[in-house]
């Protein structure tokens, strides 16, 4: 893995501050969309919060990716990540109910 090398791009619209996308580039590959996100505008989806969530999510895509370059066909690395990623989308969504009440 250390000769591999990818770039995460998280882009923002400049008409919608809800609106996010992450890309994948790889040298001599054309880049690619992995996760295009909108959020409502609503009040608890503050700049603050989403550039947490949005940050975290691309930190776990790197991850991922890594992970997956490494041990694609282990069942107990992929069942982890999956954990993982759950984890962090669950405690998103208390902390939107928790915000939001």
């Amino acid at each position: 893995m250390s000769g591999e090398h990818f770039t995460l791009t998280i882009s923002q619209s400049t008409s919608d501050a809800g609106d996010f996308a992450i890309h994948m580039k790889e040298p001599d590959k054309p880049e690619q969309l992995l996760v295009h996100l909108r959020f409502m505008p609503l009040a608890m989806f503050d700049e603050a919060y989403l550039d947490d969530l949005v940050g975290v999510m691309a930190r776990k895509l790197a991850k991922r990716i890594i992970e997956w370059r490494v041990a694609p066909d282990d069942p107990d690395a992929m069942q982890a990540c999956q954990n993982e990623a759950r984890a962090v989308v669950q405690e998103a969504l208390e902390r939107m109910k928790k915000n939001s009440g």
